[in-house]
């Protein structure tokens, strides 16, 4: 008896250990999906970013987003989103390079973290570096797009 209660444990966890093991390479998998994707809308952002297309920065966004920028009101919605960016290139930001940490996903939202390095140049001075750090959450669209749903950011100690 105890010879065959052996055999079925030894069985079941033959059974199961691929199973678990597949899991996680389908999560893994869907991971990198996510980063790759997000990454990618990262450069067409500071592509965007660096032309000053209000257009193509607010298309990187869901219609119901959100950017929480640091000492300021919340800004909603596509329309407003591409016009602060614009702004904000206008007075004096002129390039921002982002680089991502980390990212997680459960489904269609995905969650990144990272950091963003702006060259700022304010009319008559010299150019300076700012470093910032940020988390975006993303929303996968029904077209498999990702796109920015909400978009924090604040500065690093000492980096100002």
């Amino acid at each position: 008896m105890g010879f065959r209660r052996s055999i079925l444990v030894l069985a079941l966890v033959a059974a199961i250990s691929p199973a678990a093991f597949a899991g996680e390479g389908v999560e893994e998998a869907g991971v990198r999906e996510a980063r790759t994707a997000i990454e990618a809308a990262n450069s067409k952002f500071s592509e965007a970013f660096a032309r000053g297309d209000a257009r193509s920065l607010a298309a990187l966004y869901t219609p119901d987003a959100i950017v929480f920028p640091p000492d300021s009101e919340m800004i909603r919605g596509n329309d407003a989103i591409g016009k602060f960016w614009v702004t904000a290139r206008d007075g004096g930001v002129r390039s921002a390079t982002l680089t991502t940490v980390d990212v997680g996903r459960s489904g269609d939202v995905a969650f990144e973290s990272g950091t963003v390095s702006l060259v700022v140049q304010p009319a008559g001075a010299a150019p300076s570096t700012v470093t910032d750090k940020y988390v975006v959450v993303w929303m996968r669209q029904s077209d498999g797009v990702w796109k920015l749903h909400r978009d924090i950011w604040n500065s690093l100690p000492g980096k100002k």
